[in-house]
């Protein structure tokens, strides 16, 4: 098993929509919960084909195979409020054919000199 590598705490953040009371909605960032995980570097293929398509590749986060994180999400580390930096962005999510593990591939998103 995964388990004893995942060395860091990470709350899920999800856009969850809420009606306005107009008739329509707003869509805010809420945590859903909180996962084991561990963030590391992707190979240097990865990079290259994410920045192909558009996307930033900057961090693989390996989590337990049922993890409730999806493309979209953000994870934060456990504690920190909506607003902080740095965080990562889930771009997208597999599992091997074995379920040993979820892997998210994900952006840093950091805070911006000024």
């Amino acid at each position: 098993m995964i388990g004893h590598w995942l060395n860091q705490r990470l709350d899920v953040w999800r856009a969850q929509r809420e009606p306005d009371g107009a008739g329509g909605a707003t869509t805010a960032r809420a945590r859903v919960g909180q996962v084991r995980a561990r963030i590391t570097q992707p190979r240097a293929g990865e990079q290259v084909e994410a920045d192909r398509a558009g996307a930033r590749h900057t961090s693989d986060v390996y989590l337990l195979p049922r993890a409730d994180v999806r493309r979209g999400d953000e994870l934060r580390p456990a504690g920190a409020p909506a607003d902080s930096r740095p965080y990562w962005r889930v771009m997208s999510t597999v599992s091997p054919s074995v379920a040993v593990y979820r892997r998210a591939a994900a952006e840093l998103i950091e805070e911006e000199a000024s």
